[in-house]
């Protein structure tokens, strides 16, 4: 071997030592079960493993510092025939926050897919977390594929200069390199990188900070427009998301994106910009003298030079437009639906809990919006049939207490209130916080839930007993709806559910929701479809209930109960014959036990 010969076997052994013990290392990780439970997206749901859930020791990997929730979608692990399944990416918009996730759009845009289609299953499962921007959106779009999707929907970019990986961020904040933020997602997969990261993050455990993680977050408080930080924050979105909508292109996924809305006219600036303040005031005596239009271009314009970035400048939505010029990309314009639907005709607090979350009734319009523009999916067009009954139209009043402690904690911390101390705020959350304490019982255990973070199903299990023993109906009802999101395959709550929703005045809108979840969730009981039947034709709805009729009878053909239904439903269409017909056998039924 001569000496160029070995010169290059030198470097070849020097550049590959490291890496096979970088891999040695790792391997020793795998072998030895290290973090086992944290590698996965998607692990098998408690006691249902023939389904899948988000799996809550994962998502940690994207935010040091805090754990944030991921609503519990249990989906089936392999996929049935006729399933459309949507995955949803976003921040706490999307996720539902400050209210559980059963009143988030994706979630009430599964009720309404389920009531206005027949024989079709659907799946909607919302990977939307809090302080979720691009970056992660980018590392979750690759983990679905092999999920086989039908559609995605996004709704996100308001977290591009807070959120994990931010570019203002105190999270990883100390470059804003694309390439670089990428690298270290990627190397999160590994176990080795994974516990030096432990190590690391040992140090900052335990230190009894109580300030929001908006006010941790903030590395810088002012990002002019044009500014090198602001610029870096459009670029990542662009480049992450443009990555996001061409895997899904490749695979022929549908994506729906929605343009971003904001409060424009109930939010103050948040930065310390006293011009910007004077701007604003002007803005409101504009709409109180009637000149909504210019009010309308004064709003924005507060908006756009409000350096504090929590809510997302226009050229992100300028961005999002143009990813909606792919082929295979729908815009759903939520902007201009806010606006719209709100009472000033200037997004306001009539759908905005604070600063940019929708609250209960704006999750309802956004909902409708993209169901309105996802239903035209040929799968979804096939099995659609439009059905008069909708979706429960408020919120419990658990539900509605426990999203108003959330957001009130919140709104007393920076950068909603400044220059308070950690002690102040939590003297005037405690105000607020003791107000429901001294309310009634269920707002106490929903305040409870709330801020200590109590299990809700506990929560709810306790109120719903409450209510039942004072013989509140309607409020056991909703109660036991918002638990049944929770405990889907519990077959004694969904029969105490039945018992109490039959009696009451509320068969409609919750019965017929809870039995759709139920049967969509595989719980094909024949009982539950014949009370499903019998429902559509109690309200003489005979186009719904031929589907669930041939559904049950498919299951039950001799059962009386069926004969009895058929009875109707041919009266109903006014085939005199056939329903003498089903009456004479349901009667026969009853002479021969």
């Amino acid at each position: 071997m001569n000496e160029k010969q070995k010169t290059i076997l030198f470097w070849v052994i020097t550049v590959l030592l490291p890496i096979l013990l970088f891999f040695l290392i790792e391997l020793a990780f795998i072998i030895s079960g290290y973090e086992k439970d944290k590698q996965e997206l998607f692990v098998e749901a408690p006691k249902t493993p023939s389904h899948l859930i988000a799996n809550a020791k994962f998502v940690p990997r994207y935010f040091p510092g805090f754990v944030p929730e991921v609503a519990p979608n249990a989906f089936r692990k392999v996929k049935a025939e006729n399933t459309f399944r949507i995955f949803t990416f976003g921040g706490s918009s999307i996720e539902g926050f400050p209210y559980n996730f059963y009143y988030s759009f994706p979630e009430l845009l599964e009720q309404k897919l389920l009531l206005n289609t027949q024989g079709l299953r659907v799946e909607v499962i919302n990977l939307g977390m809090t302080a979720v921007n691009s970056y992660v959106i980018r590392d979750l779009s690759k983990r679905v594929l092999e999920y086989q999707p039908d559609a995605i929907i996004i709704y996100a970019g308001h977290n591009e200069y807070y959120g994990s990986f931010g570019a203002a961020t105190t999270q990883f904040g100390f470059t804003n390199s694309v390439k670089l933020k990428r690298l270290i997602i990627w190397l999160k997969n590994f176990r080795s990188y994974q516990f030096l990261e432990g190590l690391l993050n040992k140090d900052s455990e335990g230190n009894g900070e109580q300030r929001t993680m908006m006010a941790k977050v903030i590395r810088s408080s002012d990002i002019p427009l044009d500014s090198p930080t602001y610029n870096d924050g459009l670029v990542q979105y662009k480049e992450n998301m443009d990555d996001v909508v061409e895997w899904f292109g490749k695979q022929e996924i549908p994506v729906y994106i929605g343009s971003l809305a904001s409060n424009l006219k109930d939010q103050t600036p948040l930065s310390d910009d006293e011009s910007l303040a004077n701007s604003y005031q002007n803005a409101r005596d504009l709409l109180a003298n009637g000149q909504q239009k210019e009010s309308l271009a004064l709003f924005e314009e507060v908006k756009e030079l409000d350096g504090t970035r929590f809510r997302a400048p226009e050229d992100i939505n300028d961005i999002i437009k143009e990813l909606s010029s792919h082929e295979h990309v729908t815009l759903v314009d939520v902007q201009l639906l806010m606006r719209r639907s709100s009472s000033s005709g200037i997004e306001d607090e009539s759908l905005f809990i604070d600063h940019l979350h929708p609250n209960e009734l704006a999750h309802r319009i956004i909902a409708q919006e993209f169901y309105e523009a996802i239903k035209q999916e040929p799968l979804i067009a096939q099995h659609l049939l439009e059905n008069p009954i909708d979706i429960p139209t408020s919120a419990s009043r658990f539900e509605q207490a426990y999203a108003n402690i959330s957001i009130a904690r919140l709104l007393e911390g920076y950068p909603f209130v400044k220059n308070r101390s950690v002690e102040e705020e939590l003297a005037a959350f405690n105000q607020k916080y003791n107000r429901y304490l001294q309310a009634n019982y269920i707002d106490s255990i929903a305040a409870i839930a709330s801020r200590n973070q109590v299990f809700v199903p506990l929560a709810l299990t306790e109120t719903l007993a409450n209510a039942r023993s004072k013989k509140d109906t309607m409020e056991a009802v909703a109660l036991s709806y918002d638990l049944l999101k929770w405990q889907l395959n519990s077959t004694n709550l969904i029969e105490s559910s039945i018992e109490l929703t039959l009696g009451s005045k509320a068969k409609e809108p919750y019965l017929i929701n809870l039995l759709h979840q139920v049967i969509n969730d595989g719980n094909e009981d024949p009982r539950y479809i014949e009370l499903l039947s019998s429902l559509y034709l109690v309200d003489n709805n005979t186009r719904q209930a031929s589907y669930w009729l041939e559904l049950n009878e498919s299951l039950t053909p001799n059962a009386p109960r069926l004969l009895y239904n058929y009875s109707r439903y041919h009266l109903l269409e006014g085939d005199t014959l056939k329903a003498a017909e089903y009456y004479q056998r349901f009667l026969a039924t009853q002479r021969n036990p």
